[in-house]
This record gives C-alpha cells, structure tokens and sequence, in this order.
C-alpha cells in the first residue's frame, strides 16, 4: 500500500472538517452575538462548540470504529441570528 492511499482519505476528512467548520462560523458568531453574547464570549462560544464537536466524532469514531464526521445546523443558527430576543 503506497502512502497515496492512506494520506487521501486522511486529506479528504481534513477538507471535510474545515469546510463545515468555515462555512458556518460567521453565522453561528452572529447567532451568538444576536442573543446578548459579547465577542469574547461569542468567541468562547464557538471554541467550545469546535471542543464539543470534536471530543463527539472522537468519541463516535473510536466506538463504532469508522470514520464519523458531526454537523451543526446552519438554518438554526441563522434563526438564532436574525432572533430580535
């Protein structure tokens, strides 16, 4: 087995992980901030909700033994952006 194949999977997880991750962290900032967050918790917010995710594909992965990947919901923290609370 060359190197090629193990690094692509691996690669692809990565790519993966961060176009989640990327695409919905203006809006789930902008949720946060929405509902009374400062940006220093806004900020805290999110590395905990990365923290979270994370330590749950871990977990998810280890346990069933295959890749798992978590999502959140990008409609949801859009609503909880545009809440007037």
């Amino acid at each position: 087995m060359s190197q090629d194949s193990t690094h692509g999977p691996v690669m692809a997880g990565v790519v993966t992980a961060l176009v989640g991750f990327s695409s919905s962290f203006v809006v789930v900032l902008a949720g946060l901030v929405a509902v009374g967050a400062t940006p220093d918790q806004a900020a805290s917010g999110l590395a905990t909700l990365l923290v979270t995710q994370s330590l749950g594909m871990l977990w998810l992965s280890l346990r069933h033994r295959i890749p798992v990947t978590l999502a959140w919901s990008t409609p949801g923290a859009a609503l909880l952006a545009t809440s007037t609370g």
